[in-house]
């Protein structure tokens, strides 16, 4: 039994998932009062109460050590990412938050729609592109506020921003009446009562501009208990995680400027959204969502250093390309074409309708790309593909 108390403290599972884990030996009556038990022994309780005045906790499981400490890690490396390219990647990504956010919550739009009708300030043609530019103005109301305390005004300022013209319910404070969330089987959750809603969302702000937690641990507790009290009659996801990119980028996190939360939230949108049911199942073990959402963050974290890596490389040896002189204008331009737009693989065939030059001129083009050090030439198939060099 000791034994598989420790593998199911360390995989920290919900009782419905552990019953199909269990040896035929041990039957999930008997094993999960121990395990429980165990988890309540090592628990941290959190001054955020439930809907019966009971203590939300959370047990600091390896997974979410390990997680928090590699946010951490790329905290102290300092890297700087600063120029041009930089302000384009950061424009990029707040633009992203605004749609992904707005698509988690039923908009229909595309990235490119989107990202244009917002660098041009044009008029928002429907629902979809009002709750887009909506995000939007949030996000950017969070970035020039990022010096100021989180208040309860704060708060509702962006559920403000995000329901404006695009919502039925146009918030004006904390919602009045009670609420509902919905899914395909009909009501899934009811928050707390509207008389509720001011002193939970008083404990709220007193946890976020108070509480010693890890900032990662504090940003996971606090998106949780909002998404829980769901303090309006409208846009509740969208200023959670508006919240969540206020709150790390408070604590230090730059790096967060340069992806979109939502975007991770879209990807994983079951594991995120089961993580929520489990706590609401377990008598507010709030540990199922920590774990969730704090390894999303890290994962996502990590892919972008790489992008990010990749720009400050990619900028670095095109400025060396255009110093050398051993490239002509053209093949700068595609030098320049290829490390901006990753790597897709280009052909002799797709070069010369590109640049609109002879089958041969192309083929010396990119061989000079390949003795520059920017594409390597592979086979495949029956035709040679240049690829973007992995190591720049």
């Amino acid at each position: 039994m000791e034994s598989l108390i420790a593998q199911f403290m360390e995989r920290y599972l919900s009782r419905q998932e552990i019953i199909h884990r269990l040896p035929v030996t041990v039957s999930i009556k008997q094993f999960w009062p121990e395990l429980e038990k165990e988890r309540r022994s090592r628990a941290q309780e959190l001054p955020l109460l439930d809907q019966d005045g009971n203590p939300f906790w959370f047990v600091l499981t390896g997974s979410i050590e390990r997680q928090c400490n590699g946010i951490a890690a790329l905290a102290r490396r300092d890297i700087a990412f600063t120029g041009p390219e930089f302000d384009l990647l950061f424009e990029d990504a707040v633009v992203d938050e605004a749609v992904y956010s707005s698509v988690i919550e039923g908009a229909f739009t595309s990235r490119e729609q989107a990202a244009d009708f917002i660098r041009k300030n044009k008029q928002p043609r429907n629902k979809s592109e009002q709750m887009v530019k909506n995000n939007y103005d949030a996000l950017i109301y969070v970035l020039e506020h990022l010096d100021e305390e989180i208040t309860e005004d704060t708060i509702i300022q962006i559920a403000k921003l995000v329901t404006q013209s695009a919502a039925e319910v146009q918030v004006s404070g904390y919602r009045g009446g009670a609420v509902y969330v919905t899914g395909r089987e009909g009501v899934v959750y009811t928050p707390p009562g509207a008389d509720a809603v001011p002193r939970m969302m008083r404990s709220l702000v007193d946890f976020i501009r108070n509480s010693e937690l890890h900032p990662l641990l504090k940003t996971c507790v606090a998106h949780f208990y909002f998404v829980y009290v769901h303090p309006f009659g409208d846009g509740n996801g969208r200023t959670a995680r508006a919240l969540s990119y206020m709150m790390l980028l408070k604590a230090g996190y730059d790096f967060f400027r340069y992806f979109s939360i939502s975007g991770i939230v879209a990807q994983e949108r079951s594991k995120y959204y089961r993580s929520m049911k489990n706590v609401e199942d377990s008598s507010g073990d709030m540990t199922y969502f920590i774990e969730v959402y704090s390894g999303m963050l890290l994962r996502a974290v990590e892919q972008m250093e790489h992008h990010l890596k990749y720009h400050v490389l990619a900028g670095q040896k095109l400025k060396a390309l255009g110093e050398q002189g051993t490239l002509n204008e053209r093949q700068l331009k595609g030098a320049k074409w290829l490390l901006e737009g990753g790597d897709s693989g280009v052909t002799v065939e797709v070069w010369r309708k590109k640049y609109k030059v002879a089958t041969e001129t192309a083929r010396r083009d990119l061989l000079a790309l390949c003795d520059a050090g920017v594409l390597a030439r592979e086979v495949e198939g029956r035709k040679a593909v240049f690829h973007v060099l992995r190591e720049l």
